[in-house]
């Protein structure tokens, strides 16, 4: 398509959008609802009687509950205009621009400045995020995606491969599924062949580097509703947990890719992908740190939440044991589609506008926050019938009709969407195919497990699984 013709399409769409959301009279951004607070505290007091930042999730969806599918509120810092409603959600996307704006959390932006560390396509904004992501959209999300299917089959295979060794096992799975997604990543990187033939060593470089990713998001969480400045002048322990533990990741992440280049060569993955972009490899290394940080937890919760609900519904177990050879069926696709409507790894996607808008009747000032509530619509009995309910099959052809489709956008929208969505799509189902495949699923939790915020969303305690082999 022209730019010329893209511009064109993009304007028509967001005019469409703007006038089905702006169609009453459009009301004062004074007039957005807003919960009544304390002077100075606000509503602060009220998140923490929530449980805080851990259940914001909650919080949010209680408040749109409330108040409606558009209010404002301060929480923190700032102030954001939260958003749950689909039709407003698509318009929003329809009107973020040529360049993307999303929020990232201060603690890093902080930390980047401090440091001076070029970082990848997550902090990247303007010409420089759109050439990058550019690249990467040819490389991950377009033509001929058989080189990286063959990549993530190469780590999973391994994986399956050892977990039958052991027979029945009682497990959380937890730390497996964060150390193979990070080896998908590596496996990616440096090309299938190259992951096959160095697996014993990219298993222990990995393994050494797990536990210091982890620990940004886990520290980054603790220094939420602070001032991050103020913390990192005054010296207060969380923030020197945080930058240690991100100093820690990103040089840990750095030699691994060195040794590993070293001891397995440059092999035919995404790395010399990038090189033949004539990329610098200062770039290249930013790009790949970000993936290392972004892709392994977020797939890692996902499979998690998946298998939760399989091990929890035995007859949507079988159901996906018994269509697993069918070339036809869409029921695997669908339940990793019913797991992220009740669990989106990013409960909320975040952007500011570049100019002023209109956003369900109320005219929004440019660049406010914007916080678009995706756990929200996700459970939305509007848009999905009995919406607590694990119903994959609520995504077939035949009930299009009752569901709202665009409520459950757990990869966003538009150009700043989810660069990684084929890769993470593929990996999970291909993951959850072969447990199916080979084990009976058991859950060994008897207490309900809640959804947390690790920055993205995570279980509340470790999910415990009995995987009895078939056969």
């Amino acid at each position: 398509m022209s730019l010329t013709r893209e511009l064109f399409v993009r304007f028509n769409i967001i005019s469409i959008l703007s006038k089905r959301d702006c169609s009453k009279v459009v009301r004062d951004f004074r007039d957005v609802p807003s919960p009544r607070g304390f002077p100075i505290l606000g509503t602060r007091l009220a998140l923490l009687a929530a449980g805080s930042s851990k259940y914001l999730h909650e919080y949010v969806d209680k408040r749109h509950r409330e108040l409606g599918p558009i209010y404002r509120e301060r929480l923190g810092p700032v102030t954001g205009v939260f958003v749950s409603d689909p039709d407003s959600i698509r318009s929003i996307f329809a009107q973020e621009g040529k360049y993307p704006i999303h929020v990232i959390p201060e603690a890093w932006t902080l930390f980047n400045q401090k440091h001076n560390c070029g970082r990848g396509l997550f902090f990247m904004n303007g010409k420089e995020w759109l050439d990058t992501r550019r690249i990467m959209n040819n490389l991950l999300l377009k033509g001929d995606m058989s080189w990286l299917e063959e990549a993530a089959d190469a780590v999973i295979t391994g994986f399956l491969e050892d977990l039958e060794k052991n027979g029945s096992l009682g497990t959380s799975l937890d730390s497996e599924f964060y150390q193979v997604f990070l080896e998908v990543i590596v496996s990616v990187l440096l090309g299938a062949d190259t992951y096959r033939k160095h697996r014993d060593v990219i298993q222990q470089r990995v393994d050494h580097l797990a536990q210091s990713v982890q620990l940004v998001f886990e520290t980054t969480m603790k220094l939420d509703m602070l001032k991050v400045k103020w913390a990192d002048k005054l010296g207060l322990k969380r923030w020197k947990n945080f930058e240690s533990s991100m100093l820690n990741a990103l040089s840990g992440t750095t030699r691994m890719l060195e040794r590993l280049t070293e001891e397995c060569g440059r092999g035919n993955g995404l790395m010399e992908m990038l090189r033949a972009k004539n990329l610098s490899e200062d770039r290249i290394n930013a790009i790949v740190t970000d993936l290392f940080l972004a892709a392994a937890d977020t797939t890692a919760y996902t499979m998690q939440w998946m298998v939760y609900m399989v091990a929890k519904n035995q007859n949507i177990q079988d159901e996906l044991r018994s269509q697993l050879g069918d070339p036809e069926s869409s029921y695997l696709k669908n339940t990793l589609k019913e797991t992220l409507r009740l669990y989106p790894v990013a409960p909320f996607i975040t952007r500011f506008l570049p100019h002023e808008s209109c956003i369900s009747g109320y005219r929004i000032p440019e660049n406010t926050l914007i916080v678009m509530s995706i756990y929200s619509t996700g459970r939305d009995e509007r848009y999905f019938d009995n919406p607590l309910e694990f119903l994959p099959e609520r995504w077939n052809r035949e009930n299009k009709g009752r569901v709202t489709r665009q409520a459950s956008l757990p990869f966003a929208m538009g150009s700043r969407s989810c660069v990684g969505k084929k890769l993470a799509e593929y990996e999970l189902q291909t993951m959850l195919s072969q447990l199916i495949k080979n084990f009976k699923i058991e859950l060994l939790n008897t207490k309900e497990i809640r959804m947390v915020m690790k920055m993205i969303a995570a279980p509340s305690e470790p999910i415990r699984l009995n995987l009895k082999k078939i056969g």
